[in-house]
This record gives C-alpha cells, structure tokens and sequence, in this order.
C-alpha cells in the first residue's frame, strides 16, 4: 500500500515538472525580441554627464515602458534587456528641436539602427544610432 502511494506521488510530480518546463518552452518561443525597425514607447528625458576626459555630455534618452532583448547577439549586453536608450541626433536640426520639445513626454519612436552601450560617450544601456519618430508631432 505504501508503495503504490509513493508510486502516485512520484508520478504526480514527474507530471508537475514536464508541465512546468513546456510552459517555460512555450514562453521562450512567444518572448518577444527587439529587431530593426521595431517601436520603442516610452518617457523621454534628457541626461547631463561628463565624459571621463572632462567634456560634458548633453544625451536624450527613451526610457521604454517594454523593454526587450535584442534579436541579434551583442556582446556589450547585459543579461536584462536594455531599458534606457541614447537617442543619437546630431544633423537633423528639424528632429533635434522636436526631440528637445518631447523632455517629459511619452512618445513612440522606430528604432532602425541600435547597439548596447559600447563606450562612456554611450548614456544608457543601448544606443538608438537611427532612428525615427512614428508620426507627426503632436499639437
């Protein structure tokens, strides 16, 4: 009698753990991941630093409401995915006068070309090289 009682509890949790691991599977497979040309929503803001040769360092950043790891590999991640991104802009008058007026703001950008922070002018934990906004501005 004991036997076939530890028998049924064993095969109980046998039954438990091979659940619980296609579950992780299954949540593995449907984890999303960031690629080229995905939208980041989130806050921005704007970070006063200084280089560690002294030069100052004026950097806008998105900080995403949902972060995600990036598709492909890169070896300068951290295991948690990257939830401040530095939004690089240095020709486009037109977006930098935009992105100056959204300080404080929610909005939603397309990220084309990004990369985790690599160097100490990197604020944040990825780097948005180019990137777009989604829409008109809003009144």
């Amino acid at each position: 009698m004991r036997l076939r009682i530890s028998l049924s509890v064993l095969a109980a949790a046998a039954l438990f753990v091979a659940s619980a691991q296609a579950q992780d599977s299954k949540q593995d497979q449907k984890q999303e991941f960031l690629k080229a040309s995905d939208v980041i929503h989130g806050l921005v803001r704007v970070v006063n630093a200084k280089h560690p040769n002294g030069t100052p360092i004026v950097a806008y950043q998105i900080v995403s409401d949902a972060p995600k790891k990036f598709a492909q590999k890169d070896e300068f991640c951290k295991p948690a995915p990257p939830k401040t991104f530095h939004l690089v802009e240095t020709d486009n008058k037109v977006k930098a006068g935009r992105l100056k007026r959204s300080v404080g703001k929610k909005i939603d950008i397309v990220a084309d070309e990004f990369m985790c922070a690599q160097t100490a002018w990197h604020i944040g934990d990825a780097v948005a090289t180019k990137w777009r906004f989604t829409g008109p501005e809003p009144r």
